[in-house]
């Protein structure tokens, strides 16, 4: 570690509106998709809509085959669903779509909603690449940002209260910023703010100071400053696993094909031990 910078709580303010007044959640009766309900379900908060969403395609190969499951089961799933999300007092609406496959169907009906959540990948990020699960597809195809949910351990009330935001220091970036201070705000949350100082690094340590100091004025539950050196990818997800955090936010590129190889958000959605929230350039 380069450096660490630790805040005292600041001065209470007024908690803002819901970043997201819309999400979509893809729900196939897995743990981590009732993650991702219960997770997307927080954001919107009171007053928000939430829409889950079953593809019950069918089909004997490809995308339909791995996404099938019965109308009936995606009943119960969807009515197991609904009951999760109705704690966070979201309105809450069900679909059922028998067409597939299940891939296209949940990208095309993410570009209606501010996020969409989805249950975080279990393979590797290789995999992910070979497979094309929708969790990785959706970062190279849709603008909308992507939670991609694990489960929170010692249940959703601890969702979002330590929240590492991965910063390259760009002027982007302080949008993120902002996101997380209004997710943390909330729920008396502390936020880490995390830099990595490898080959594509900003090299703008003011700029860190800048955003740190901004985390330390709006939140009341605290916030750090760590500058790391090293691959970005790595030290997220080690800082990420030793902070105890329970949600990353950070930017995602829209990488695909041979140039999501590279991805740095990408490979952290895969290998992070708890929920990642990607936001694309264009919903900064």
């Amino acid at each position: 570690m380069e450096g660490t910078i630790t805040s005292q709580p600041g001065p209470d303010a007024p908690a803002p509106d819901p970043l997201f007044q819309s999400a979509l959640c893809g729900v196939d009766g897995t743990l981590r998709s009732y993650a991702a309900v219960e997770q997307a379900a927080a954001l919107v908060g009171a007053g928000g809509r939430l829409t889950l969403l079953a593809v019950t395609a069918t089909g004997s190969a490809g995308e339909s085959r791995s996404a099938a499951i019965s109308p009936k089961r995606a009943e119960r799933v969807l009515a197991h669903a609904r009951q999760l999300a109705r704690h966070a007092g979201a309105d809450v609406t069900t679909e059922i779509e028998p067409e597939g496959p299940a891939q296209r169907v949940i990208l095309e009906r993410a570009a209606d909603h501010d996020l969409l959540a989805l249950g975080a990948p279990w393979i590797s990020w290789l995999g992910g690449l070979i497979l094309e699960g929708v969790a990785s597809a959706a970062l190279g195809a849709v603008r909308t940002p992507v939670l991609a949910a694990r489960a929170v351990p010692g249940g959703i009330e601890r969702f979002a209260e330590r929240i590492l935001l991965a910063s390259d220091a760009s002027d982007e970036s302080d949008e993120l910023v902002e996101m997380a201070i209004a997710m943390a705000l909330p729920r008396s949350g502390h936020v880490t703010l995390l830099h990595v100082a490898g080959v594509e690094s900003r090299s703008r340590p003011h700029h860190i100071e800048a955003q740190g100091a901004r985390l330390a004025d709006a939140l009341t539950g605290g916030s750090e400053v760590r500058v790391e050196v090293g691959d970005p990818d790595d030290e997220i997800v080690d800082v990420a696993g030793v902070g105890g955090n329970t949600l990353v936010v950070m930017g995602s590129r829209r990488a695909s094909g041979v140039s999501a190889l590279g991805s740095v958000s990408r490979k952290v959605l895969h290998n992070a031990h708890c929920s990642v929230l990607l936001v694309p350039p264009g919903d900064r």
